[in-house]
């Protein structure tokens, strides 16, 4: 495949192609790979990507959008658990040749908001993802591990720059969901990361938050590593609960405020 031309067109597309790829703009936006998918996706809607056509490369699309790789992937991942778009390992991420909702469609549409569905969504978690975990100690390569082991050192490096690391927070999530070898199991990881990233930002706003993380993640990933099913099951239930008190705890009213309240209600 021939590069960007200027940053912006490939020698070998089509008119049509061109011109879609000619309306991308540099990404302003704080919440950057939203507004990257929100891009592509609208491309794919209005057909100027096609079913089967080719997307451009991670480097090539952040050239064009001007964001980082990391950016990039997100809304890479966000379009694949919706169904448009197909990762081909060693090839490159293709328009989907029926590019309808994937199975976290539905669950997508039904937590959208997730301050009402919160409770509901962790509840959900701490069903599905200790079994991904067991599922990825079993089948998890060598590969598998030092990947994982590259993103839990990612996430350190950003939280010594006094950074929340959620990036590559999700990234093992979904790496461990990859583990499994389990298409359905991927996309569901991947949305439910998606549907949650502003609580796992909630969840990260303190020092020892951020480590509690990353021991979280290292004791799951030893875990895996030794292909211990049993402990890698319940170190993610485990960490999952963490997150859970952690986030749900920060949205209660402080107990003056709920004494207050209870006060009032008396009065009246």
């Amino acid at each position: 495949m021939a590069g960007l031309t200027s940053g912006l067109i490939f020698d070998n597309w089509s008119d049509q192609q061109t011109v879609g790829l000619l309306m991308l703009r540099a990404i302003k936006k704080t919440r950057i790979h939203e507004e990257v998918f929100s891009q592509i996706h609208e491309l794919i809607r209005e057909g100027r990507f096609k079913a089967g056509d080719q997307l451009p490369s991670e480097r090539e699309l952040a050239e064009t959008f001007k964001v980082s790789r990391t950016s990039v992937r997100e809304a890479l991942r966000a379009l694949e658990s919706q169904g448009l778009v197909v990762s081909r390992t060693g090839t490159g991420n293709f328009v989907a040749d029926l590019p309808v909702e994937s199975l976290i469609g539905p669950l997508a549409r039904l937590l959208i908001d997730e301050k009402k569905a919160l409770a509901d969504v962790f509840e959900m978690r701490k069903l599905i993802e200790p079994h991904i975990a067991a599922l990825a100690a079993e089948r998890a390569t060598r590969n598998d591990i030092a990947q994982l082991k590259r993103i839990i050192a990612k996430q350190s490096a950003a939280v010594s720059r006094g950074e929340t690391g959620v990036e590559a927070d999700a990234e093992l999530h979904f790496s461990i969901g990859r583990a499994t070898r389990n298409q359905a199991l991927q996309k569901l990881v991947s949305g439910l990361m998606e549907m949650l990233s502003r609580s796992r930002e909630e969840s990260l706003q303190t020092d020892e938050r951020r480590e509690s993380s990353i021991n979280a993640h290292r004791r799951i990933i030893a875990a895996i590593e030794k292909h211990d099913q049993a402990r890698a099951r319940g170190e993610m239930l485990r960490h999952i609960e963490q997150v859970e008190e952690n986030v749900l705890s920060s949205r209660r009213p402080a107990k003056t405020e709920s004494q207050n309240l209870t006060k009032e209600r008396r009065i009246s």
